[in-house]
């Protein structure tokens, strides 16, 4: 039956509370720029079980890397500001209340982070061994031989060839599919509960991308690690996420399963997603491309966020902000078109790209 859920209402249950790992709160983040304050993310709520994958997927600058970031308060101090009423608990341990000590320990040791771009995460003036060597030393307390060990030993992991021999190369040694495997290295080396990949794969050849998204899933069922993917690209996600939330403007107008996502998805940016991937078994496609741009979020916004740019919109969608309505205990959206006196919409053909 479908129901209609409150405003920051993805609370975690108390049966389920023992499986979560992460677990965020009416999330907003904001920008103080020369121009004004850019609300970046508002009012996301969303957890993370333990050994599961979530994926965050939208455009850029929907506020995937900025939710990310803010779970490890990765946010620059100087500008970046998590709005009073924001919650993050990381296995029931309040992360805005944490001091230095403990950020640095939750920083690698407990959660860490895969960068989107390796040549830039990379210090290009350290050899690969020594920064992966420097982490081990910080949370593992390991001596040096003990250290260059275990670097030798975690390049073995992430399937990169001459492993002991790599430690004395240079960032720009390797190729580009190489250092992402070395960041992926790093990031495990204290084997965290909880592994973030910012855009892993966006600068990566598509058999490099599945070499790197089947390496994850190796680690994830041998490590028990729990992974949040952050991507524009539904069609990396399809067999590699357990749950989707789709971002846009900066909160999350649909989430589910992977397969409800894929298959019974309601909110017309999904749709407009899953009809920009091309498709193995259509012969002379064309490839839709969603027009107009996404709002500019230093102004305030009135109404559905998407309504500009959605071909479905509604006198209703431009002055009001759709509340969540939800279709399963895992499913829920962001739409008008969810209400019952909208019109009768053939979800299957809007699926299949028949606007």
């Amino acid at each position: 039956m479908e129901k209609n859920i409150k405003n920051n209402d993805n609370k975690v249950s108390e049966n389920d509370k023992s499986k979560v790992l992460l677990n965020v709160e009416n999330l907003s983040v904001s920008f103080n720029t020369y121009a004004g304050e850019v609300k970046a993310v508002r009012g996301v709520s969303f957890h993370v079980n333990r050994g599961e994958t979530l994926a965050f997927v939208g455009e850029s600058g929907c506020g995937k890397s900025v939710t990310a970031k803010s779970v490890m308060r990765l946010l620059p101090k100087r500008n970046a500001e998590i709005k009073k009423g924001s919650i993050i608990t990381y296995d029931g341990e309040d992360v805005l209340k944490m001091d230095n000590k403990r950020l640095t320990q939750l920083r690698g040791g407990d959660i860490s982070m895969i960068f989107q771009d390796p040549m830039t995460s990379l210090n290009p003036t350290m050899k690969i061994g020594n920064q992966i060597i420097e982490a081990l030393k910080i949370h593992r307390n390991m001596s040096g031989k003990e250290a260059k060990d275990e670097a030798a030993k975690l390049l073995d992991i992430v399937q990169i060839p001459e492993a002991r021999k790599r430690l004395s190369a240079y960032p720009h040694e390797l190729s580009g599919g190489m250092r992402q495997r070395v960041m992926i290295a790093i990031a495990l080396s204290c084997s965290p509960n909880l592994l973030i990949a910012d855009e892993p794969t966006t600068a990566l050849d598509v058999t490099i991308q599945a070499q790197i998204l089947d390496l994850l899933n190796k680690l994830k069922e041998e490590l028990d690690t729990a992974i949040i993917l952050v991507t524009h690209d539904l069609g990396v996600v399809a067999n590699f996420a357990d749950r989707i939330q789709v971002m846009y403007a900066g909160e999350i107008v649909e989430e589910g399963t992977t397969r409800e996502i894929f298959n019974e998805s309601r909110h017309p940016y999904t749709w407009a997603l899953l009809n920009s991937i091309p498709k193995v078994n259509q012969k002379d496609q064309d490839l839709r491309a969603l027009g107009g741009t996404p709002p500019d979020l230093l102004l305030p916004l009135k109404g559905c966020p998407f309504a500009p740019r959605c071909s479905k919109a509604m006198a209703v969608c431009k002055m009001h902000h759709p509340s969540k309505t939800g279709k399963s205990d895992t499913h829920s959206v962001r739409c008008f078109l969810e209400h019952p006196n909208a019109p009768e919409i053939d979800y299957d053909a809007m699926r299949r790209g028949e606007y």
